[in-house]
Parts: C-alpha cells; structure tokens; sequence
C-alpha cells in the first residue's frame, strides 16, 4: 500500500495544473453532487439535474418535501465524499480494486442516463466511460487498477481540500461558501460552523484512511 502515497502525490500536484484539475477533478464533484442526489431519493425528495463543470464545481438541483430533508441532502455532498474516500481506499486494501473500477463506471453510467445535463459534464462522463470501456474491451487489468488508485486519491486529496476552501469562504465571504451558506439560511448556525464541521470531516476521513487503511 505503501505505493499509493506517491498516487496521492501526484493526485495532491495535480489541484495546481488547471488542466490535470479540470481533467481528473470531476469525479470528486461526482461523487459530491450525487451524495446530494442519493440523499434527496433516500429522503423521497426528487432529483432534476446535475450539472459538472471545468472548474471542478458542480451544482445538483434536487427537491425536498420537508426542512428536515433539505438540511440533511444539503449536507449530505461533503459527507458523502468523506465515506466514500474510505470506502475506496479499504477496498484498494482488500485487494478489490477492480470492483471500485466497475463502481466507479457504473455511477458514472447512471449519472449520465439519469441526471446529467449540462455539454461539459456530459463531455467529461462521455470520455471518462469510453476510456474505461476501453480497457475492460482490451483487459488492461494493471491499468484499471492504476486509473482507480489515481481517482481514489483524486477525491480523497480534492475532498479535504474543497472543504477547506469552503471553510475559508465562510469566513470570509460567506456567500461564496457553497453548502454551508445554504446551511446557515435553513437553521440559522453560521456558516462558519458547518464549514469547520465539512473540514473537522475531512480531516477525519484522512486521518482514517492514513492510520488504519494504508
């Protein structure tokens, strides 16, 4: 396991070229907006649309039936990444890899049938589902199992570091602060708060997989 350190890394530099950003960072928005689709569904709510963009942000536009519901799809983006970047990470160590490869294409699939919508989001699921295709058509098992450690470490380190800018927006302008913005308008705690609480989770996530998974 000791390998993955130089994925992360790489997944870690990769936040500072903006085309390897806008090129690999959409499976973390991904995985965030549809832990705000999933939560909506769970809690009876409806799913329109998700939208993903270069810039790594996405936005999903769901319906809640109740104030409790919103609270919780609304925080369910950044929660959800948290879970899921262990999930991926105990599996690697299990030696699953190529399960979490399927996972991952199969959400991206669904993701493009059912939500999806806007040219560049579909662009991305287009090639990013034809590439993996590719190589189960051509059984490169040793690549598949490289693209999912990459993409394990890609919504691990853009996870911890979407929180992070989330929690210093709230500070400092807290309209720009996504999530937890939308937080503070339906319970009145500051944004502040749960931006500290997406970064406290973030860091969680990190510190398990690091001490128990790697």
């Amino acid at each position: 396991m000791e390998h993955l350190y130089l994925y992360i890394l790489a997944a870690g530099f990769s936040l500072f070229v903006p085309f390897l950003r806008s090129a690999f960072g959409p499976i973390h928005t991904l995985i965030h907006e549809c832990g705000h689709a999933i939560a909506s569904l769970i809690l009876s709510g409806k799913v329109y649309s998700i939208s993903l963009y270069r810039t790594t942000e996405g936005v999903a536009f769901t319906a809640s039936g109740s104030w409790i519901s919103s609270v919780l799809v609304t925080y369910a983006g950044y929660t959800f990444t948290s879970i899921i970047a262990i999930f991926n990470f105990y599996l690697i160590s299990v030696g699953q890899s190529i399960l979490l490869f399927y996972m991952l294409l199969g959400l991206a699939f669904i993701s493009l049938i059912l939500w999806v919508r806007n040219i560049y989001g579909m662009i991305w699921l287009f090639l990013f589902i034809g590439g993996c295709l590719l190589l189960v058509y051509f059984q490169l098992r040793p690549v598949m199992e490289i693209v999912v450690y990459f993409l394990s470490c890609i919504i691990l380190v853009h996870s911890t570091f979407a929180s992070f800018t989330i929690f210093c927006f709230s500070l400092s302008n807290k309209h720009s602060a996504g999530d937890a913005d939308r937080l503070q308008q339906l319970t009145y705690i500051p944004a502040f708060i749960w931006g500290l609480l997406f970064f406290f989770q973030s860091i969680g996530s990190t510190y398990i997989i690091f001490r128990f998974i790697i």
